[in-house]
């Protein structure tokens, strides 16, 4: 009986580690297949995005009781101390790798590739409307590709955030934004912008209204942020220089600073920023699943329901961030992993000052296909000492569809401070 238990274990062991490798054998076929137009069963009434790749089929699921056959390979310290937390729920399935993003053509026309960093890379020239560094080779090539990956152009919408704390009670806001990218023609004509943003709370009810205007440009050393906040209490607009780098935002309940919207964005002068190279990691791709599910279904203690995520095996662009001695930051090391194909921040790690891991942040996309363009349905913010998670920006089947495209752009005049305070109110 004693052998045969011991066959068995061998067995199993074995097989184990024969189906990681032939399982990441077929992951991957490195074929490209951009989705350029909406699916067939797409409507555009509906907030719907459809899976084209519905029929696929889960190759393999990753969880804590054999992610140590996968660690060394595809998976990333921080997706390896979700296992090691949460190893009786975390898991994530593994699905063949569809490399589907695009871009519509006058975004690959304006391309050109004639960008160059100054500034210490802080600013660009060279570049107007475009990828800045279609083939790039150092670490803030990265970044800045990521920053003005393509996003619209004039862009209207309401989302929610959540913070699920460690007992499973919850904390809901909500809010709405209109924006003007770099991609606006208005932006991008000689403007030295990034873009304009104004956002307001409209959830919790003693935030509501609470706003924020925003003008980014494309030089941050040259031209800093500029900022500015409303308060409904006092009815006035005020010079909000403090909206950069490791600031919080009270409604996140200190899990994310303001320059890890988005991934990443602002000024980069902080850190010193190094190219690690490309990798293949198993990342958050293709989360059409998630987007076609109701939030209610999808919010559980300590993480996500896992169940409507998509992992598979992408190549990533690895960047790594280290605190400047004579800067301050409560993020002392970053590691970012960017999407070769869409330039979007797909995964990102924070480490403290002895370089452990704090957090773990992932950002699902999708392609938005009637655009075409890749953006995550989700940032979730993973905080490993309070055990709580923030998911924000959320994008999901209940909630208003993204207006890309107006039909009627917003007015120059409204990113003002007096058009802030119009639109708080």
């Amino acid at each position: 009986m004693i052998i045969r238990k011991l066959h068995l274990l061998f067995f199993l062991t074995f097989s184990n580690f024969v189906l990681a490798e032939y399982d990441l054998n077929l992951l991957d076929t490195g074929e490209r297949t951009p989705i350029t137009s909406p699916i067939s069963t797409y409507n555009e009434v509906e907030n719907s995005y459809p899976d084209p790749f519905l029929n696929d089929e889960i190759i393999f699921t990753i969880d804590g009781d054999n992610y140590q056959s996968y660690a060394a390979e595809i998976l990333t310290p921080g997706q390896i101390e979700m296992f090691k937390t949460y190893p009786d729920s975390f898991k994530m399935n593994i699905y063949p790798s569809r490399r589907s993003c695009a871009v519509p053509p006058e975004v690959i026309n304006l391309t050109v590739g004639n960008a160059e960093l100054i500034d210490e890379g802080e600013g660009l020239i060279g570049v107007v409307g475009s990828i800045p560094f279609p083939k790039p080779t150092e670490a803030l090539h990265h970044v800045w590709n990521h920053i003005l990956r393509y996003r619209g152009v004039d862009i209207y919408g309401s989302s929610p955030f959540y913070i699920i704390n460690a007992d499973g009670s919850s904390t809901y806001g909500a809010g709405e934004a209109i924006a003007k990218n770099y991609w606006n023609p208005f932006v991008r004509n000689d403007k030295g912008l990034q873009g304009m943003i104004m956002s307001k709370v409209t959830h919790p009810p003693r935030l509501a209204d609470a706003s924020v205007l925003v003008i980014e440009s494309l030089n941050a050393l040259k031209t800093p942020r500029r900022a500015w906040a409303y308060n409904p209490g006092t009815r006035r607009v005020r010079r909000a220089p403090d909206i950069a780098y490791d600031y919080k935002p009270s409604a996140n309940q200190g899990l994310t600073t303001t320059d890890q919207f988005d991934g990443f964005n602002g000024a980069k002068d902080r850190y010193e920023w190094t190219f690690i190279g490309t990798q293949k990691r198993l990342m958050p791709y293709n989360a059409y699943k998630f987007h076609e599910t109701k939030i209610e279904d999808i919010l559980t203690p300590y993480h996500v329901n896992q169940d409507y995520l998509r992992y598979e095996l992408v190549t990533v662009n690895v960047v790594q961030a280290d605190l400047k001695p004579d800067k301050r930051h409560i993020l002392p090391h970053r590691t970012m992993y960017f999407d070769l194909d869409s330039h979007n921040m797909l995964v990102e790690e924070t480490f403290d000052g002895k370089k452990e891991i704090m957090a773990y942040r992932e950002f699902p996309i999708i392609n938005f296909y009637d655009q075409p363009m890749c953006l995550s349905v989700h940032s979730a913010t993973y905080d490993f000492a309070s055990r709580r998670y923030q998911l924000s920006n959320v994008r999901s089947i209940d909630i208003p569809k993204i207006q890309w495209r107006l039909s009627e752009p917003h007015e120059e005049k409204i990113f003002t401070p007096e058009g802030l305070k119009r639109f708080a109110r």
